[in-house]
């Protein structure tokens, strides 16, 4: 009976390890919950250029995609998503202060915009990384803990193993 609740004691422990070593996943989904903002857009036109700065505030680690927007304050229509840019935009952008996108803007506008109401929007949006999701982790778990749990409990009772006999008695030392 010892021996029983022994193993039921170890296989208890051992389950619980494996919760919190297969839960961990779910933990890291759920911190990725946190939020996203975007501060302090601003732009100065050179030439023909446009340079606009933001800060991405966000977990230093988390990878997001960043898009612009040109919109017109007199025109809440007007939308228009500039495609000759470089900086920081696109779908691998790190958080940080002062990020910089450069627009071409002659090049798709080539007699210019006229007009003094124009702003920036700038969206950030969360990329997953591209792996195991924390579900898969969270499957695996709940089978080895089926398997386990089918190997270390004890099935019927086995009857016990009988004491040999039949051998002779050893020889006494001199």
């Amino acid at each position: 009976m010892y021996a029983v609740v022994a193993r039921f004691n170890l296989l208890r422990v051992f389950l619980a390890g494996l919760l919190l070593f297969e839960g961990w996943p779910l933990a890291a989904a759920l911190a990725q919950a946190e939020e996203t903002s975007i501060e302090n857009v601003r732009f100065e036109i050179s030439a023909d250029l446009i340079r606009i700065y933001y800060d991405l505030n966000a977990p230093i680690d988390k990878v997001h995609a960043v898009r612009l927007i040109l919109r017109r304050e007199n025109d809440a229509s007007f939308t228009y998503r500039p495609l000759n840019i470089t900086g920081d935009a696109g779908t691998i952008v790190f958080p940080g202060q002062k990020r910089r996108v450069v627009w071409e803007f002659t090049k798709e506008f080539p007699d210019g915009l006229s007009g003094d109401d124009f702003y920036f929007v700038v969206e950030a949006e969360y990329v997953e990384p591209e792996g195991m999701s924390p579900w898969i982790w969270i499957g695996g778990g709940v089978l080895v803990a089926g398997i386990v749990t089918l190997i270390a409990l004890p099935g019927a009772e086995e009857p016990p193993i009988p004491p040999v006999t039949g051998f002779p008695v050893p020889p006494g030392r001199p």
